[in-house]
């Protein structure tokens, strides 16, 4: 049988409550919470260009050509937009996305590779904070 997202919370409770019935001395033990940890990891949303208020689609219908500099320019409005969130707003990200694709193409992809390297900090800030909150390394 298939267990969806909304029955694993169900799931792990019931095996805790098996645990407890037949006598085991610790009811959650480290496996368990490892279990838990690695089930929240899998669930959380990732953090993506694809959480920005603007789409490749939408900077095409403004004149900008696909290319490799579409990937650092959303790159770019990402590590932005994890600095500050109130900048994810559409009128925002296009006049920021406007002004982006007036760099050199050296200086669009250096702002777009530190957005990257923001976004994998955050993921594995958001990761190491789901283990801590099931005491698991």
């Amino acid at each position: 049988a298939r267990v969806g997202p909304e029955n694993i919370e169900d799931l792990v409770n019931l095996r805790v409550c098996d645990r407890i019935g037949t006598g085991r001395p610790k009811e959650h033990p480290f496996r368990l919470r490892k279990y838990m940890s690695m089930i929240d990891e899998a669930m959380r949303d990732p953090i993506s260009v694809g959480m920005l208020k603007i789409h490749g689609a939408r900077l095409m219908e403004l004149g900008h050509q696909p290319g490799p500099k579409f990937g650092w320019v959303l790159h770019a409005l990402l590590e932005e937009v994890l600095d500050e969130p109130s900048k994810n707003t559409e009128e925002y990200l296009e006049k920021r996305a406007g002004e982006l694709f007036q760099l050199t193409e050296k200086e669009l992809k250096e702002l777009g590779e530190q957005g990257r390297d923001k976004k994998e900090e955050a993921d594995k800030a958001e990761v190491a904070k789901l283990r801590k909150k099931h005491h698991v390394s």
